[in-house]
């Protein structure tokens, strides 16, 4: 087990807590729990010092919700600088894609520049999201992605320029085996790491790199024999080389996560996600090269308790799979013949937190279609909830608890860390701590209380929120699925008013 995979095991593992058995600190509104004499004033200093007065409340939930940090369906991003030019711009979203070519970075032998990856990064920050993105050598049907040293006379092989995938020739797949483009490779991934590992801007990094689209594969140039590769040709790396790709990304990126496109053993073992990228296509394990039996032949069943399971909604369902009844072209076919059709299926068997899904903005939804492509957004990854939470002020102090739940299919993976605050009437902060609400170790079916005190001057009547901020400036705050979501304070879930 590498070490990274150990750091964030310990760090997002958690033994099974028992329903409210963990005390998350934050305070509820409710009615008082102690009362007072007549005649007794229980804030007056006596011999025994204030009396504690406490308040107890059951938060009312909400639905999930879609518009939420890390998680849900994301669009290609446009141009930096540009406009989206969309049918839905208000589609709910908090995340981004796009792709770059190895060479718009790599400008010569050991030479980067970084200046497109830094456009399209502060350009989506600029509209309060957080990046998903990859770089790639080869994409069918554009211009190689390989940098201008390694082409011309002396440089890599071309040979291997093919028709189909609309590429025409254009582009060409290069030996990954050839010790240039294993160098150009391995030397990327650690210059990529050195500036970009941990940079808030970014919420996942997928591979890349190898194969068409950076997809890890090269079918049907994949060593099997059939009409389109008659010889069984195999443009893959070997094994050997592979690992070694493996290895440099393993030594470059240890805050942000990492996704690969196939299950694997030294994927398992190097503790990275997964992106599946036909997703509700051949999610399901029907047959054995669909995504969950390949997890499953992998051991990596489990995997997304403590890494992130990506994708894209595979492009010909994006337009039609939320339509009723279903009116995707050849559906009933390509059921009969194993696929899935099934967004709800993938997303609870697969436990996936992101998923691309460019048409819900580029074409849009009617006005049937679109309430479900809304839910099916909100029902990716996590969907926290606070159900109760206990206030108990004594004289200047305020002891505050809040119960967390998750209802969703995988855990939020950030390790976040939030504030207890207390407002006055106007929402200036009386009293403020942080807490770790340790979000991670909260799986699905799971909750956790944290417990916090405040102290400041005059909190009596104040109103106790929970904050979870986004560790990107301007990036969405997490939001609870609950009614007092910011009741009181944007971005602040109300949870009571101290007695």
């Amino acid at each position: 087990m590498s070490a990274r995979l150990s750091a964030r095991l310990s760090a997002r593992t958690a033994p099974p807590l028992l329903a409210g058995a963990l005390a998350l600190a934050v305070a509820l509104g409710g009615a008082v729990a102690a009362s007072a004499h007549p005649g007794h004033h229980p804030d007056r200093p006596g011999h025994h010092g204030p009396r504690p007065l406490t308040t107890s409340v059951t938060l009312e939930p909400t639905a999930a919700l879609a518009e939420n940090p890390l998680k849900g369906f994301l669009p290609f991003a446009p141009e930096p600088g540009a406009t989206p030019d969309v049918a839905d711009p208000d589609f709910p979203h908090t995340l981004e894609w796009f792709y770059l070519p190895v060479n718009a970075v790599v400008t010569g032998e050991d030479t980067y520049d970084w200046t497109r990856v830094e456009a399209y990064l502060d350009s989506i920050a600029a509209r309060g999201h957080q990046s998903v993105l990859r770089f790639y050598l080869d994409y069918p049907g554009r211009p190689t992605g390989v940098p201008d040293h390694l082409l011309g006379p002396g440089g890599i092989s071309q040979e291997r320029r093919y028709d189909f995938w609309d590429n025409d020739g254009i582009s060409f797949s290069p030996d990954y085996d050839d010790p240039r483009v294993v160098d150009l490779i391995t030397d990327f991934i650690a210059a990529l790491g050195d500036r970009y590992d941990g940079d808030p801007r970014i919420a996942y990094l997928t591979a890349g790199l190898v194969g068409f689209w950076g997809e890890d594969h090269t079918y049907p140039m994949n060593g099997l024999v059939e009409p389109s590769n008659p010889e069984g040709i195999d443009w893959m790396p070997s094994q050997a080389t592979r690992e070694v790709i493996w290895d440099a990304w393993d030594d470059a990126v240890d805050e942000t996560w990492l996704q690969a496109r196939y299950p694997t053993g030294p994927v398992a073992e190097h503790g990275f996600g997964l992106h599946d990228d036909s997703f509700a296509y051949a999610t399901l394990p029907t047959t054995d090269w669909h995504f969950l039996s390949q997890v499953q032949a992998a051991g990596m069943d489990e995997a997304w308790r403590t890494v992130p399971i990506g994708g894209e909604l595979y492009p010909p369902l994006q337009a039609c799979i939320f339509s009723q009844p279903l009116d995707c072209p050849d559906a009933a076919q390509e059921i009969a013949d194993g696929r899935d059709y099934d967004v709800p299926g993938a997303t609870t068997a697969s436990h996936a937190t992101w998923i691309i899904n460019h048409q819900a903005w580029a074409t849009g939804y009617d006005a049937d279609d679109r309430p479900r492509a809304v839910a099916a957004a909100a029902a990716l990854g996590y969907d926290l909830t606070a159900t109760q939470a206990t206030a108990t002020r004594q004289g200047g102090t305020a002891t505050v608890s809040v119960t967390l739940a998750n209802r969703g299919v995988a855990p939020f993976y950030g390790d976040w860390a939030g504030e207890l605050v207390v407002l006055d009437d106007d929402g200036t902060v009386l009293a403020r701590t942080a807490v770790d609400p340790e979000l991670p170790s909260i799986q699905p079916g799971q909750s956790r209380t944290v417990q916090a005190t405040l102290t400041g001057q005059d909190l009596a009547g104040g109103t106790v929120a929970f904050h979870v901020p986004n560790v990107m400036p301007g990036g969405a705050p997490l939001r609870f699925a609950n009614t007092t979501q910011d009741q009181d304070q944007d971005g602040y879930l109300t949870l009571a008013t101290l007695p």
